[in-house]
């Protein structure tokens, strides 16, 4: 009996380590198919993009075109070169008389400073300080800041991005006489003619034609 119960109980001992070494080579083999798993989506990350510096990537910021229209309404005999940031003159050869407008197209973000000149003669500077995130026009005007001296002033509007023509409509007259600007169809045959006044430090849109402004 006594040897009789000594080897049920070897038995169940054995039966217990055998339930233990079936376990852990379950969790053996459990942890070596995440190793492989693991190995192989690391060797196909690999293969897929082996040099993320090489390869680059397709997503870009945006880039919006944003042209520089300027006007010269400064009345003087002397012409005026503009720069951009102590760079060249985006003129070139060509100085702006009075009167005279003209488009740029060089790139512009905020904080770029614009340099006007009479010769060698700094006439005045403008700042940029915001744009919109969008394709856009800035119109910048320079004037005669007072009657009593030479200063210079800025006027500067940015043109939304509409299908419609814009008209900007600024004041840079520093004189006494005073005025009221209309806008008219141009004369045609067999056309009525419409006459719309205008008013200043405003924005209009018009539809395509051919128009006078007095």
């Amino acid at each position: 009996d006594d040897l009789s119960a000594s080897h049920q109980n070897i038995e169940a001992n054995g039966g217990h380590w055998i339930l233990k070494l079936n376990k852990m080579l379950a969790c053996f083999a459990v942890l070596s198919c995440c190793m492989v798993l693991t190995e192989s989506l690391r060797h196909t990350s690999q293969h897929i993009n082996p040099d993320r510096h090489a390869a680059g990537t397709f997503v870009k910021a945006l880039e919006f075109k944003r042209r520089l229209r300027v006007c010269n309404a400064y009345p003087s005999i002397a012409a005026i070169d503009v720069y951009k940031s102590k760079g060249k003159s985006l003129n070139g050869d060509a100085p702006m008389g009075y009167k005279t407008c003209k488009d740029f197209d060089t790139p512009l973000k905020a904080g770029d400073k614009l340099e006007f000149k009479i010769g060698d003669a700094n006439a005045g500077t403008f700042s940029v300080s915001e744009l919109p995130n969008n394709d856009a026009v800035l119109f910048l005007v320079i004037h005669r800041h007072d009657t009593l001296s030479t200063a210079v002033a800025f006027e500067s509007h940015v043109f939304a991005n509409l299908l419609n023509a814009q008209v900007a409509i600024i004041d840079t007259y520093k004189g006494a006489a005073k005025s009221e600007p209309r806008i008219m169809d141009a004369p045609g045959k067999g056309k009525n003619s419409r006459s719309e006044e205008l008013r200043f430090e405003s924005v209009i849109a018009v539809n395509p034609g051919v128009y006078d402004v007095t």
